[in-house]
């Protein structure tokens, strides 16, 4: 959906963070999907992105719109 709006491909992973546990055993076939401890997530911080931030900004503006989310694209002007 976001790329019909952005005019580029936006790369999805599924990510699931858990808050306040204090043991996590990741099963290796969870791997579909990243599992991080909360504080683990502040550790991606210095991980380069796919997107620029011109990108990224553009994304977080698409996403906020309703319209994105229907099923109806917007009108050709």
């Amino acid at each position: 959906m976001l790329e019909r709006y952005c005019g580029f491909p936006v790369p999805v992973e599924p990510v699931l963070v858990f808050v306040g546990v204090t043991d996590l055993k990741v099963v290796a076939t969870q791997l579909s999907v990243r599992v991080y401890r909360e504080l683990e997530v502040a550790a991606l911080a210095p991980l380069s992105g796919v997107l620029t931030v011109e990108q990224v900004e553009q994304v977080y503006g698409v996403a906020r719109h309703r319209q994105a989310w229907s099923q109806v694209p917007p009108a050709a002007t």
